[in-house]
């Protein structure tokens, strides 16, 4: 389907927030209340002391651009994270079919960005205009549903006269024969490539249920491990092996954050590696059983230069000193913890 004739322009202002990890659901239509034209519009939404904005203002072919989709406007209170608002310059919730369907270029423009941003953000372009038969889903309409179905805010524009049918006909349009969008990258697939030199080959089809919505899938030499938190990361076996003894991602290490390291003692010896859990960091020598480091106790021993300090590398995991205190061994040394905020390193037997 061939792109409307429209003029564009980008006048971003400072009238916008952070999406703060929403997913973008609903492409919501606005009246100004007025008549202004899409630049006298954005002019206006362009003064951050107006504290309102919308992705863009259209009226005779003109777009303005008033904020980065990626962003949240200033449109819909708190609909804001997860909306992409559109504002018909010139226009009232009062207008009559006739007078909207003076502006059926302008809707069949609202339509085609509304396709546009769907496929950039992954929602479905469908209408759902009054009386909002599509309930809450994913979809195409107005400030009014923001009210009626949300629950959120006052406003009922753009009327009761808007002509959805109009409106769903060009969606339609510009929806059929569209390409597909891309798929969704696996990222434990991905991480698989990235790690592939040492993961080895892959033990099972598919991947499994970890806690919390997770899942992992298991190599010759490792797992990778993924989680909307932190995304998909490899764990080399002799770390898993640690990780397993303090219960997997279920236990207070919760997942990987970061790709293990290994840490060379001179330019041809390696000697052991490291890697960054939810809830603390493992650290294996090898040859040697793997230990966890954490808490007030690690703060301190990375303040102090981590393996590289006096007390170099860890020799065994916290335990409780028998007061309500903690402590752990490294190599050169103990460093112990007490509730009384007090924290003691122990080289040599002395403080």
């Amino acid at each position: 389907m061939v792109k409307p004739d429209y003029r564009e322009t980008v006048r971003f202002g400072p009238s916008h927030s952070s999406r703060h990890g929403a997913r973008v659901r609903y492409f919501l239509l606005h009246t100004q209340e007025g008549n202004g034209t899409a630049e006298s519009l954005a002019a206006y939404l362009n003064n951050a002391a107006n504290q309102v904005s919308y992705h863009y203002t259209l009226r005779d072919r003109i777009v303005y651009s008033i904020v980065d989709t990626d962003r949240a406007s200033w449109s819909a209170l708190s609909a804001n994270p997860y909306s992409i608002n559109l504002c018909f310059a010139g226009s009232r919730a009062a207008f009559t079919r006739a007078e909207w369907l003076t502006r059926r270029a302008d809707i069949e423009i609202a339509a085609w960005l509304a396709v546009q941003d769907a496929r950039k953000y992954g929602f479905t372009p469908q209408v759902n205009g009054r009386p909002y038969p599509l309930g809450k889903a994913d979809s195409i309409a107005d400030h009014n549903f923001v009210t009626q179905v949300l629950k959120i805010g006052t406003h009922h524009d753009v009327g009761p006269n808007f002509p959805w049918d109009v409106l769903e006909d060009a969606v339609r349009r510009y929806t059929t024969g569209a390409p597909a969008p891309k798929p969704v990258p696996n990222m434990i697939d991905r991480e698989a490539v990235v790690a592939g030199g040492w993961l080895g080959k892959r033990l099972h089809t598919g991947e499994r249920d970890a806690i919390d919505g997770g899942r992992y899938a298991d190599f010759e030499n490792g797992s990778i491990y993924w989680h909307p938190r932190t995304g998909a990361v490899a764990v080399p076996k002799l770390i898993y092996e640690t990780w397993q003894t303090h219960d997997w991602e279920r236990g207070f290490l919760g997942f990987p954050i970061v790709r293990h390291t290994v840490l060379p003692v001179d330019a041809d010896k390696k000697v052991g590696d490291v890697q960054a859990f939810e809830g603390g960091v493992i650290y294996r020598r090898y040859g040697e059983p793997g230990y966890v480091v954490h808490g007030v106790i690690g703060a301190r021993w990375a303040r102090e230069g981590y393996e590289n300090g006096p007390l170099g590398w860890p020799t065994s995991d916290e335990y409780d000193t028998g007061d309500g205190g903690r402590a752990q061994d490294f190599e050169h040394g103990r460093m112990v913890w007490h509730p009384d905020g007090a924290i003691r390193i122990l080289t040599n037997g002395k403080a």
